[in-house]
């Protein structure tokens, strides 16, 4: 694709795609011409295949495209000419607006600016190479294909891979190490493919040809572990001489340290044959198909749908409108940084990009970007992260490829950083995404595992040397597990300091010296060793000769995990006094037959709900811009309630020992519950951590607005997942923040949100509350608003 990227950059969009992308010469009707709000434009048809065209637009200045001039010009040629693709360029030709109408009929747009970086393109290039009108209108942006049969595809090797795991006796455990270890697969695999492998494109193929002549069943142990921990986790230079076998293959820095799991359990092993299966599954036309950076969707939705039991015909629909929530989100959040009030008669921020004033360059690269943080509080599998990757990925290429060509002292200082920053201009605008930009909450560590290496196959996939990957950007303290809905969006730095930590929790740890200090000296202590762990500088400079770079990222990711154990034990502790002292709850434990026996609280009641302390893990952008800027989600849906459904999922093995299931427990639950002493242990253990969270729910100021009110009084009406997500999300966006959530259609009308509504009515801005019809589903929809 050398002569594309050529023809791409010098904007030769004739021979780009009559000559190397393979479209014909246009048959008839090469141009239109036509006026839009008082002006003439001329639209020439450089290129088709069968019914798909391409259609230039020549600006004698780089005027800012309104929305409603877009969607004109758009109009005036789609009556003509179905679905086409237009391309604004300006006199200079170094600068290019694409424009079209996505499958789920949103008008969107894209900039490509000559000398930008274009590893983001490459996939749109091939994606046009290989168009086929019958597959579709065009789209230029990420999408999901085949995504029935790849999920069925990945169940199986799931479950091959998980029923062959010796040495890991819980299913939960055994099922969360097997995602790690097939994403882990997927990587090498990307490698591979690339040829950063020892220059071997069948690397892992000929590794399991010679460990099973060697001796059968040896793959996992003798190639893959010391891979992980030997190979890819240590620099060639520290790398001890039994790994030579290896040949060259890069560093991938601690993204496959030892796993928790694999510490845990010591003696897992694997025999050869789901090996081979994922090895031919990897040649398939589908997974070659799906497995690169244009394709992630499809696979973080697959295992979303797989891992949390998601409907797949929900699944499906909020991934058909990723793209939409996206560019509605970031584009109206980056206007209005800019000043700009985002109508249909404004620029939308593609135009901006487009028309490149100094002005706007500098508010983005000086103010914007080093402030702009994302969360999605229920991250599940990453769909709605990797997304928004992908398009701050497009974001920075064209900021660098504008800013080639202005004269401007300021902007050449930020464009000079980032090519100091890294010998890979690729690596360095992820390591800002991810170091500025991206941030996670899920429960489910596997989900958030998923997310992690999800993310990271986005940079694999694009790279184009190993330099590009060495040494992979680390995550695991950005995209971080624990309950969003529970634990301290703001800190109280003074009833932390009073707070001694129990000596009984701390007798013999190594964290005891850390028991006396100030919330605000650990917190600056975890941030300074965050920060250049973050960056992979060197602390002790003085020393750097006798300490590697991948024994100081040890150091500092220890030194990062003690201090965040001992905030989390203090935490809890100042969250148990929130609990039992400011709120009056006690712990209701259920009864089989009486009513729930109360006692006080104890810590451990705390910690078993997992908090996530915002306030603290996310300190930096909850302190310095009051929140996040743009928030995104498809939130967990249904009445906050016990179910048998997911007391199954929970206690699956328990289950499964005792020969029940889900049908068996519901109709014969209370003789089962009479009759076993485990089943109803586990059972109102269940129970009752629902009634310590619905107190909480119901007491918290946090979440006010959940139910309404009657004669002044709050009334416990059902609570539900999503409402109390919405409330939470509103509480940590910050102000001017975008909020965007993917729910059922219940927020609408029903009664019983009459005042999480009002909050949203009164304390947003009501022009921007709305329900856009993004998502074909009828019990789906986008809810988002902006905070004032």
């Amino acid at each position: 694709m050398q002569q594309a990227e050529t023809c791409l950059h010098s904007l030769d969009l004739v021979t780009l795609f009559r000559e190397v992308l393979g479209w014909a010469a246009p048959s008839e009707g090469r141009a239109i011409a036509t006026r839009a709000f008082n002006q003439p434009y001329r639209a020439y048809c450089i290129a088709q295949r069968d019914d798909a065209r391409v259609w230039e637009i020549k600006l004698n200045t780089p005027i800012n495209l309104s929305i409603k001039l877009k969607t004109r010009l758009y109009q005036t040629i789609h009556k003509k000419h179905p679905c086409p693709l237009l391309i604004f360029t300006d006199r200079q030709r170094y600068r290019s607006l694409w424009h079209w109408q996505s499958p789920a009929d949103c008008l969107q747009s894209l900039v490509f600016i000559s000398q930008q970086p274009i590893a983001g393109w490459r996939p749109r290039l091939h994606y046009l190479a290989n168009y086929s009108p019958a597959s579709g209108a065009l789209n230029l942006q990420p999408q999901s294909v085949g995504y029935g049969e790849f999920t069925q595809q990945l169940q199986q090797q799931i479950t091959q891979l998980s029923d062959n795991i010796n040495g890991i006796d819980d299913s939960h455990d055994r099922r969360w190490y097997t995602t790690v270890l097939l994403l882990r697969l997927t990587i090498i695999h990307l490698l591979q493919r690339n040829g950063f492998l020892n220059n071997d494109i069948w690397y892992l193929h000929n590794q399991l040809g010679r460990s099973q002549q060697r001796q059968p069943n040896t793959f996992f142990k003798s190639v893959l572990q010391p891979l992980f921990i030997q190979g890819f986790s240590l620099p060639t230079l520290e790398r001890p001489r039994s790994i030579s076998w290896a040949g060259q293959v890069p560093y991938l820095g601690d993204v496959f340290y030892t796993h928790p799991l694999e510490a845990k359990y010591s003696r897992v092993d694997i025999p050869d044959a789901p090996f081979e299966a994922i090895l031919v599954w990897f040649e398939s036309p589908l997974w070659q198909q799906v497995s690169n950076s244009w394709q992630a969707n499809t696979v973080s939705l697959a295992f979303e749908q797989l891992i949390t039991d998601q409907s797949p015909k929900n699944t499906k629909e909020a991934g058909d409108a990723l793209g939409g929530c996206c560019e509605l989100l970031l584009n109206q959040f980056m206007l209005r940084q800019l000043g700009i009030e985002p109508t249909a008669a404004a620029p939308d921020f593609w135009s901006i990009l487009f028309c490149g004033h100094p002005e706007h360059l500098r508010q983005l690269v000086q103010t914007i970007l080093p402030q702009f943080s994302v969360l999605d509080p229920a991250c599940g599998t990453g769909t709605f992260l990797v997304a928004l990757q992908q398009r701050m990925v497009d974001i920075y290429s064209v900021l660098i490829g504008q800013l080639t060509h202005h004269s401007d002292s300021q902007l050449d200082i930020w464009v000079k950083g980032l090519r100091t920053e890294h010998p890979s201009l690729l690596q360095t605008i992820y390591r800002r995404i991810f170091r500025y930009g991206l941030y996670g909450v899920d429960i489910n560590p596997a989900v958030v595992d998923i997310t992690r290496l999800q993310l990271l196959l986005s940079l694999v996939a694009i790279a184009q040397q190993p330099q590009d990957i060495e040494p992979l950007p680390n995550l695991d303290f950005n995209i971080v597990t624990g309950d969003s809905l529970i634990g301290f969006i703001r800190v109280d730095e003074a009833g932390f300091d009073r707070l001694r930590a129990s000596e009984t929790l701390l007798q013999g740890n190594l964290l005891q010296p850390l028991a006396a200090e100030s919330y605000r000296t650990i917190l600056s202590a975890k941030n300074i060793a965050l920060e250049h762990y973050r960056s992979q500088s060197y602390l002790l400079e003085e020393l750097r000769q006798d300490i590697p770079h991948y024994a100081q990222l040890e150091f500092f990711r220890e030194q990062i995990n003690r201090l965040d154990e001992m905030a989390q034990i203090k935490l809890n502790e100042l969250l148990l006094a929130e609990f039992s002292q400011t709120l009056g709850i006690q712990f209701r434990a259920a009864q089989l037959t009486a009513a729930p026996q109360r006692r006080l609280l104890r810590i451990e009641d705390i910690r078993i709900l997992r908090p996530f302390h915002w306030g603290y893990h996310f300190s930096h952008v909850l302190e310095q811009s009051g929140g996040f800027n743009v928030i995104l989600s498809r939130l967990p849906q249904g009445v906050f309630r016990p179910t048998t459904q997911e007391f199954f999922q929970r206690f699956y093995d328990l289950a499964n020992r005792k020969n029940i299931n889900v049908n068996t427990f519901k109709t014969a639950k209370q003789s089962l519950l009479n009759a076993d002493t485990e089943i109803a242990n586990a059972w109102l253990s269940y129970q009752s951590q629902y009634s310590l969270m619905t107190d909480y729910f119901y007491r918290s100021p946090q979440y006010d607005h959940q139910s309404p009110l009657l004669k002044g009084k709050r009334q416990r009406t059902q609570l539900r997942r999503h409402w109390l997500f919405i409330e939470r999300c509103f509480n940590l966006l910050a102000p001017q923040g975008i909020c965007g959530l993917v729910v059922s259609n219940d927020i609408k009308d029903s009664p019983r949100g009459v005042a999480l509504r009002s909050l949203l009515e009164n304390q947003t801005n009501s022009d921007l509350i709305g329900l856009p019809g993004l998502l074909p589903s009828s019990d789906q929809c986008l809810v988002w608003f902006c905070k004032t």
